[in-house]
């Protein structure tokens, strides 16, 4: 039996609902998993459930944000004085990707979003937030302040590359169960990052 998500002093507790509305679209369809099944699911009343979501399928956003997150926790660890090329490599673990729970859930998720319009709305609101932070990595390295337009630019024609590597991804594991190997997706990382940016940003500064 679940125990009710606190979602007043659960830091997690977002997520967790998340995760729950993520295997009930999964399950059950879009169309047929109503806001009332997610409160229901997640041990909360319905009107709390829409204090903190705007409508369902926004519900779904905290564990795609948990998916942005695999490439933007890589890209703000990497230091001005080394190429990009050469950090991924060495932070890489060769071998098969280790995905985590929440990343097949979230894969799911995309995928279905390229049939629901909603979920892909969802999809691309974390992506819209990811790039606004993608800013403030790049910019250091174009000699610009993260509100410069021309660092705003590059870091949407960036986060595009990378929202396309995911959105490819997903669908290849989803639909076919193709695993992709950590260091083949690190290496589309930089030619994403590289291609995106001209070639601007990539090599140490």
């Amino acid at each position: 039996m679940l125990m009710p998500i606190d979602l007043r002093r659960n830091p997690d507790a977002r997520l967790q609902v998340s995760r729950i509305a993520a295997e009930l679209f999964w399950r059950d369809g879009v169309a047929a998993t109503r806001g009332e099944d997610i409160a229901a699911a997640a041990g909360i009343a319905t009107r709390t459930l829409w204090r903190y979501f705007r409508s369902k399928e926004s519900c779904v956003e905290p564990i795609l944000a948990q998916l942005g997150r695999r490439f933007s926790t890589v890209l703000r660890a990497w230091p001005l004085e080394i190429g990009l090329a050469d950090y991924l490599t060495a932070a890489s673990v060769p071998g098969p990707a280790d995905f985590s729970t929440d990343d097949i859930a979230a894969m799911r998720i995309v995928v279905m979003g390229f049939d629901e319009p909603a979920l892909r709305s969802a999809w691309l609101m974390v992506c819209d937030e990811a790039e606004r932070e993608a800013a403030a990595v790049f910019a250091p390295r174009l000699g610009l302040p993260a509100d410069a337009d021309a660092a705003r630019q590059v870091a949407a024609s960036i986060s595009g590359a990378i929202r396309a590597q995911s959105d490819a991804m997903s669908r290849d594991y989803v639909t076919a169960g193709i695993v992709p190997r950590s260091e083949d997706v690190l290496e589309q990382l930089v030619t994403a990052i590289v291609d995106a940016s001209n070639g601007r940003v990539g090599p140490a500064v």
